[in-house]
């Protein structure tokens, strides 16, 4: 039996505060699958060792803690007879259900003798305030850009003003490594936490079929990931890869916030969509995307070339962020080197700001392996 149900829509850092604020640590609570196992060992008795006697008997408990990756590890049968299954062995004060799959969901409403309790993330509500702070931190965090970033503020500004809900889709073009992802990295940042970053250049088989409209509810998918997105900034990268079946998938996701699979339904009003490309015009990308997938983009946004000066800002600030984190000695050491004049001087080498700042690192992290370990082992 059930006492209570308290079902939380959102990320698994929020839900762990939820529970760490409404437990006491006095209470008696276990977590799901100790529950499982105890309802596998009451269906296969003599496989489990314990005497069918304990087995009958109903445990007490306070709390049940249902998080959302455990629905991957039961069998189908359990998600249409879930509440049966979680109130057979155990009488249960408080049930505690992180995104529940639609029939689990359903079978908690349809056994319910009270109200279900509601709960979630509470994403931040666009104001003038919050997109001074974005723009702040994004021209900190991306260097060069600057029409790319008034664009991008341009595009969240009408969140602040418009009641209707509708996303925004904004879609980043041009060459890679160019700072897009940096601009969706920030923009979450500022919005209090972790982006949601997918990556759509594996979309092309079947697998990838069932994670956009959902197969098995153990299964990784699309919805399940924007279940447990921490802001309502959404990074899709390389939305040009993926196959254009698929696109038909974001249609009411970009028109009206809600996205089903089936297994969830998402609700993702006033979300902030950035799905990057490599397209080198937006002809180009009209062209790619179909008439029906690019009326729905809000706004198209080149990101150009960096500038040689850019690049030198970049390797300057990659570089010191590494050296604060040495020791004394290694700092001292590094310092006495050339690697930083030698990238400043050989800034245009590098079309892609990955691939500078991971031969920075490189140059840096091999220069202290060779002098602090490898020489001194060998004259050891």
């Amino acid at each position: 039996m059930i006492n209570r149900i308290v079902v939380f829509t959102g990320s698994k850092k929020d839900f762990e505060r939820f529970i760490n604020s409404r437990i006491s640590p006095d209470e008696n609570t276990i977590p799901f699958m100790e529950l499982i196992q105890h309802y596998n060992a009451r269906l296969r008795p003599n496989e489990s060792g314990v005497r069918e006697s304990a087995l009958s008997k109903k445990i007490s408990v306070d709390n049940v803690v249902v998080r959302m990756d455990d629905y991957g590890s039961v069998l189908d049968h359990v998600m249409s007879n879930f509440a049966n299954i979680v109130g057979l062995n155990h009488e249960i004060e408080t049930l505690y259900v992180q995104n529940p799959p639609r029939r689990a969901l359903e079978s908690l409403q349809t056994t319910s003798r009270g109200e279900i309790e509601y709960h979630g993330t509470e994403y931040y509500s666009i104001d003038r305030s919050v997109l001074s702070n974005a723009y702040q931190r994004l021209c900190k965090d991306v260097l060069g850009q600057e029409e790319c970033k008034k664009q991008i503020i341009s595009g969240i500004y009408r969140l602040s003003t418009l009641k209707n809900e509708k996303p925004v889709v904004l879609l980043l073009y041009g060459p890679s490594g160019v700072g897009k992802t940096e601009t969706a990295k920030s923009i979450s940042a500022s919005l209090g936490g972790e982006l949601l970053r997918i990556q759509f250049s594996m979309m092309q088989t079947n697998e990838a079929y069932n994670y956009v409209f959902g197969a098995e509810h153990s299964k990784s998918s699309f919805a399940r990931e924007l279940l447990g997105r921490e802001t309502n900034v959404i990074l899709i990268d390389e939305f040009d890869k993926v196959n254009p079946v698929f696109y038909n998938a974001f249609y009411q996701l970009f028109d009206d916030g809600i996205f089903t699979d089936t297994n969830y339904t998402v609700h993702l009003e006033n979300s902030i969509f950035l799905c990057t490309c490599n397209f080198a015009s937006e002809d180009e990308a009209k062209k790619a995307l179909g008439p029906a997938m690019f009326s729905r983009i809000g706004c198209c946004i080149k990101y150009d070339e960096l500038s040689v000066e850019n690049k030198r800002e970049i390797i300057d600030s990659w570089y010191n962020s590494i050296i604060c984190q040495l020791r004394d000695d290694e700092k001292e050491f590094i310092d006495a080197t050339d690697i930083r004049q030698w990238f400043m001087d050989n800034a245009n080498r590098y079309d892609n700001i990955r691939t500078l700042k991971t031969k920075l690192e490189n140059a840096i992290f091999d220069e202290l392996a060779e002098h602090f370990i490898i020489s001194t082992e060998q004259h050891s």
